[in-house]
């Protein structure tokens, strides 16, 4: 009886480490089609937040992923953008409207049991595991909404949190060829 409660416990600890390791699944499809003559690949990245918390997805132009969460979330929240930061920009109480600059504003808030769906298209055909796939994913930084400081309990949020279930985004944007 000993040993069952032990092994028990055991497997109870390993599957509940694995979902706190994992709280956003991450599936990745890709499609070929053809416009006029010309080949098209689209690479779909379906991220599902399976957690209990919120998190921030957002987009970079240059891979981010030998940075740190801190890093990425001081580069894209922080970093003076024109005049002013995001951050800023989302405490600035004259804001009425907002429309996401890929690169600059655009943020996702995945709430629990949200899914969000980023489409790249690139001309040509690619190879389902080929590093270009590998290269797009590291520039999709997702990170748990309170470790944005700042970001938590704002009224102008939500003008700055992208409206659709869904982005696309066409490769040459992210100096891709």
């Amino acid at each position: 009886m000993r040993r069952l409660v032990i092994v028990l416990f055991g497997i109870f600890l390993v599957s509940s480490s694995y979902s706190q390791t994992n709280p956003i699944k991450i599936e990745i499809d890709v499609n070929k089609f053809i416009v006029d003559t010309m080949f098209y690949s689209q690479i779909d990245f379906w991220y599902s937040n399976n957690s209990g918390r919120t998190y921030v997805l957002w987009i970079e132009k240059n891979t981010v992923d030998s940075l740190s969460n801190f890093k990425r979330i001081q580069k894209h929240f922080y970093a003076q953008k024109g005049d002013m930061s995001l951050i800023q920009m989302i405490w600035d109480g004259n804001v009425e409207s907002s429309t996401p600059n890929l690169f600059d504003t655009f943020m996702k808030i995945i709430k629990p049991k949200e899914k969000f769906l980023v489409s790249i298209i690139k001309k040509g055909d690619i190879i389902s595991n080929s590093g270009f796939i590998k290269s797009i994913g590291d520039r999709i930084a997702i990170v748990k909404a309170s470790e944005i400081e700042g970001l938590q309990n704002n009224p102008t949020i939500d003008m700055f949190n992208y409206k659709s279930k869904s982005v696309i985004v066409k490769a040459e944007w992210l100096n891709e060829k």
